[in-house]
């Protein structure tokens, strides 16, 4: 049994199939913080609703394209598409499915915030209100 996982875990990490997709990173706040300020040029997009982005805050210089609208606003997104995105939401959940559109319309750099701006705060992050 333990020669059997020890097989496919060996399999997985050859493969690159040990997390999200190739091209696209789920990291923790720390790591996220860490992103930002080694991609300066990244582009710091938030998937939430205005709603939340006014109520809870966000992250300072990021964008606002709900996750439902991203096919519909590519205009708002980077037009080089190895550019990198570094991407949250409320808790993880839509921006997993952002990173998945995001993939789908090209996007070959995606650094998500797997906790969303939930995770960013309970680490004792700041955000940003208007």
């Amino acid at each position: 049994m333990i020669l059997r996982l020890t097989v496919l875990l060996f399999i997985a990490l050859l493969c690159g199939c040990t997390g999200a997709p190739a091209g696209w990173d789920r990291v923790n706040a720390d790591d996220f913080e860490a992103a930002i300020a080694s991609n300066p040029d990244g582009f710091l997009l938030d998937v939430r609703t205005e709603s939340e982005w006014r109520d809870d805050g966000y992250l300072d210089g990021a964008t606002l394209v709900p996750h439902s609208e991203l096919q519909d606003r590519e205009d708002e997104l980077p037009e080089d598409k190895d550019a990198a995105i570094l991407l949250y939401c409320r808790s993880g959940n839509r921006s997993q499915q952002a990173a998945e559109t995001l993939q789908d319309m090209g996007f070959t750099r995606i650094i998500e915030l797997e906790s969303g701006i939930k995770g960013w705060k309970d680490a004792g992050k700041g955000v940003a209100y208007d």
